[in-house]
Formats: structure tokens, sequence, C-alpha cells
């Protein structure tokens, strides 16, 4: 999978989306975003589930995911929903593997920032903090695709979005009642970040000259 992602990046071949005749399904994808929809529609469900750093101290530990399925209003879990669908699904295609590495890395970076004394926000709920990881990645891999520069415009798009939204401190799309953490979304591209630095290494590792 590594070397596979290696040559993704560098404008290889790769995989088709289709194997013996069958359409690809993204049951990963789909698999979190039904998930998402109790946690966020059922009130009881929301106040078992969202991020809270007390309960969590508390030991009330399936906050650190359950937190991230958890949305405050139908306009957060629909944008979210979109947003994870179309990022999670196109990477989902590639590989597997890579999408479930990039959600792990996602959680670790974004849980981590909110259980530091940095975050300055003691309770959290929402996908789009952690979906930035794999909307990353896939955003990467569609960049490399293409033969001209307009392949990076979703990426140049994407980061405009993230800078905006640390300076103006508001969520350019979804509305919710609680107030917007941008810091979330710069965490969940470290976490892309991160997941992408570990395959490609070991990619290079496996192509030097003996």
């Amino acid at each position: 999978m590594n070397l596979w992602l290696y040559n993704t990046l560098t404008g290889q071949q790769h995989p088709p989306a289709y194997a013996g005749g069958v359409s690809f399904i993204p049951v990963i994808t789909l698999s979190i975003i039904f998930l998402a929809f109790p946690f966020s529609l059922s009130t009881e469900l929301f106040q078992l589930g969202y991020f809270d750093q007390r309960l969590i101290s508390e030991g009330e530990l399936w906050r650190l995911i359950s937190g991230h399925l958890s949305h405050t209003s139908t306009s957060h879990l629909s944008w979210d929903i979109l947003a994870f669908a179309l990022a999670a699904g196109y990477l989902e295609r590639y590989s597997k593997r890579l999408l479930l590495l990039s959600i792990l890395g996602g959680l670790i970076t974004v849980n981590g920032l909110l259980l530091s004394p940095w975050s300055g926000v003691s309770s959290y709920a929402g996908l789009s903090g952690i979906l930035f990881a794999p909307l990353f990645i896939s955003l990467l891999l569609f960049a490399r695709k293409q033969p001209s520069l307009s392949g990076w415009l979703p990426m140049l798009i994407c980061i405009g979005k993230v800078i905006w939204e640390q300076f103006s401190g508001q969520a350019l799309l979804s509305q919710s009642p609680w107030p917007p953490y941008p810091a979330a979304h710069l965490a969940g591209v470290l976490g892309g970040l991160c997941c992408l630095f570990i395959p490609m290494t070991k990619a290079r590792d496996m192509n030097k000259p003996a």
C-alpha cells in the first residue's frame, strides 16, 4: 500500500475503482456517516456523546470518538457529512488502509489539541476537525492526477478557507449554536500530513538503489 500511495502521488497509475465487475462501495465512509446520525439527531445520544474535557477526565473515554460523530445542528451535520463523504469516499477508492490511517491520525491530533491546556475549549462536537486529515490527502492525490495547475485549485481553496477561518474565528459554511473552533481544522490537516509522511518514507526506502 505504501508503494502504491507513493506511485499515485508521483503521477503513476493507480488501481481502478472497479474489480470483478462490481461497483465500488465506500463501506468505511458510509459506516461513519451512518453513526453520525443518531449522535446528532437524538438529544439523549448527543448529551451522551459530545466531547467534554471534564467528563472524559472522569472516565467517559468513549467521548474521544463519539464527540466527532455528534453535531450541534442539522446545518452542522449536513455540511460535515457532505465534506466527509467527498473526501473520505474519494480516498477510500485508493486505499481503505490509508483512509483508516488518516482518520486515526485526525483523531490523535484533534483530540490531542482538545485535551491540551492550549485548546481554550472544554466542549467540542463535529466531524469537521478529523475530516481534514483525509481531505488533505484526497486533495493532494487529486492534484497529482491532473496535468495542469487547475488540479491544485481545490487544494488552494481549502487552504484559503482554513486561513480565513483562523483569522475570522467564524465557520465559512455551517451554522452551529456553539462557537466555531477552526483550530481543530488545522489539527486535522496535521494528522493528514503525519499519515502521509510515514508511508511515503517507507516507499522511498523500498526504492533506494541497492
